[in-house]
């Protein structure tokens, strides 16, 4: 994960300097590191670094020991990696960019604005390694509104929604450059506006395209976790260098020209890039007139992957549930997504889809305990009667001559991934104090707003998550993988089978960003007729 502190950017150019007078310490490189990954900048090699006569006490004379040791960190994070915001000046114009306008996409001066972005490819596109899109302008913005502590623009935040680590830019006008290349093009399918509202200002809405349209290039690239060094060089290559080497403009209407998959438009095919680095970095720390700056050196090449995006991004991942995620994205037949788009998102059903409109069996489950959307059902107004309703369904005896609490079922008609579209919630530890007793928790609320691991709810030791009740049932297929604690957000936030799924949990309270659970609805299991003991 990449991530900003409060002062660790300027609007434009970032440095982060410290102004000295020093003894031992001599203006000039006085540090220089070197190391395959950017990890190779770090504190104690600083240290281990530093000439003769020259501490980090001189350096950084008002500093304690932990403050200069965050300093050093800084400095490798934040000075040394050439920020993004530094190609062209400053945030607005990437942030105009980005939501497919501003001067460099359909402004009146595109030789003088692709220039500055010519220079820096001449001087350190291949050269340096570049910092993932971050803004000390969006610091405030994403913490008030529960985008998480960092600075990531709109359709490209690496904690909140960009789970498939795949990223890519949409280009609709070849007119001021090179045409795209034969076979390079491809069909655009459709767009939910809900998915992209900070770039097109609709807060819900559709768009598709059916038939011919306005020859289209998406160009993009993936990555894995720990691979994460060139990706801000990847966004470089797709974004900023296409357009003024190229001549490339213009985005798909009510989409964003670059961002993570899940906010673009569901096209059939993408371009593939890839970046690779010849050689080591090259760290250099340098003291001018007191103050300490770094900077870093790199070979950068880029290439073309081989084959598409969709390929290379299953090529990374061996489940056949994680690869078959970016057909969301990468639909590879436009009127067969279409056709499947409209008849189950948008029109209405003369028949019900047993597939995706489930009905639990009365006989097995409860009644809605609570729910969304089409399935609209509020708790309780008093939450010490929802919770009591709620815990005595769970702790009613169920299973086949086996102790155990009954499951909690949620089924979500709008969610995006089968995987989420049915989940079994299996208690194995007891359950928390009661909302109305000493340190007490409303258990129901944890369900509907507040999944946490701080009330004994952590996956595999006080409960395990199942995409089929078969699964659960005979404790097979179990998922791996939970975060919690994201306030306001519900079951299960990104838990997921295998690892990180974002965007599936449901949020009764919280609207802003939307979550897929639109429209879901929470049951309970039975127990079996013969039984109905409370579990403790």
């Amino acid at each position: 994960m990449i991530k900003i502190s409060n002062y660790a950017l300027t609007m434009a150019i970032l440095t982060h300097r410290a102004s000295r007078t020093l003894a031992a310490c001599s203006d000039g490189a006085i540090v220089t590191l070197t190391g395959p990954t950017s990890s190779a900048c770090n504190h104690d090699a600083f240290v281990a670094a530093l000439p003769d006569g020259c501490t980090t006490a001189e350096l950084f004379p008002d500093l304690n020991q932990a403050e200069i040791e965050a300093e050093v960190a800084e400095l490798c994070s934040y000075d040394a990696i050439t920020q993004f915001v530094e190609i062209q000046g400053y945030y607005q114009k990437d942030k105009r960019y980005f939501s497919g306008g501003g001067p460099l996409v359909d402004g009146e001066n595109y030789g003088i604005e692709s220039g500055q972005i010519e220079r820096f490819e001449a001087n350190m596109g291949s050269r340096t390694l570049i910092a993932w899109p971050e803004y000390l302008a969006r610091i405030d913005y994403n913490n008030a509104n529960g985008l998480g502590d960092n600075g990531y623009p709109a359709n490209m935040n690496l904690d909140k929604s960009c789970q498939l680590k795949t990223a890519m830019c949409c280009f609709t006008d070849d007119s001021m450059g090179t045409a795209f290349p034969d076979g390079s093009t491809t069909d655009v399918c459709r767009h939910d506006l809900y998915d992209s509202p900070q770039s097109n200002h609709i807060k819900e809405g559709w768009s598709v395209f059916p038939g011919s349209e306005t020859t289209t290039q998406c160009v993009g690239f993936t990555w894995e976790d720990g691979d994460e060094d060139l990706i801000g060089n990847l966004m470089y290559d797709v974004s900023l260098r296409q357009t003024a080497l190229h001549g490339y403009r213009g985005g798909v209407p009510g989409a964003p020209l670059c961002g993570c998959v899940e906010h673009m438009p569901e096209v059939a095919s993408a371009q593939c890039r890839t970046a690779s680095k010849t050689g080591d970095i090259t760290f250099e720390f340098r003291l001018d007139d007191g103050e300490v700056s770094a900077s870093n050196e790199a070979v950068i090449e880029y290439n073309d992957c081989g084959n598409d995006l969709a390929t290379a991004y299953k090529a990374n991942h061996a489940n056949d549930e994680d690869k078959a995620l970016i057909d969301e994205y990468l639909v590879g037949d436009c009127a067969a997504d279409l056709t499947e788009y409209l008849n189950d998102e948008q029109f209405l059903h003369e028949s019900q889809d047993a597939a995706r409109y489930i009905t639990p069996d009365p006989a097995k489950w409860s009644d809605i305990v609570v729910g969304e959307g089409i399935y609209f059902h509020p708790p309780p107004v008093d939450p010490p009667v929802a919770d009591a309703a709620f815990r005595a369904l769970i702790e009613a005896e169920c299973g086949d001559g086996a102790d155990r609490h009954c499951i909690v079922r949620r089924t979500c008609t709008s969610c995006r991934y089968d995987s989420h579209k049915d989940i079994y919630y299996k208690r194995l530890t007891a359950l928390p104090p009661n909302v109305d007793e000493t340190d007490g928790v409303y258990l129901l609320d944890m369900f509907m707003n507040n999944w946490s691991d701080r009330i004994a709810n952590t996956l595999n030791v006080d409960f395990e998550l199942y995409s089929s009740y078969e699964d659960a049932i005979a404790g097979t297929s179990r998922w791996t993988y939970c975060n919690y604690n994201d306030p306001g957000i519900g079951l299960p936030r990104d838990c997921g089978p295998t690892g990180h799924v974002g965007n599936q949990w449901n949020a009764y309270v919280r609207a802003n960003p939307p979550g897929d659970a639109n429209h879901h609805a929470f049951y309970v299991e039975k127990p079996m007729p013969a039984t109905g003991r409370k579990l403790r």
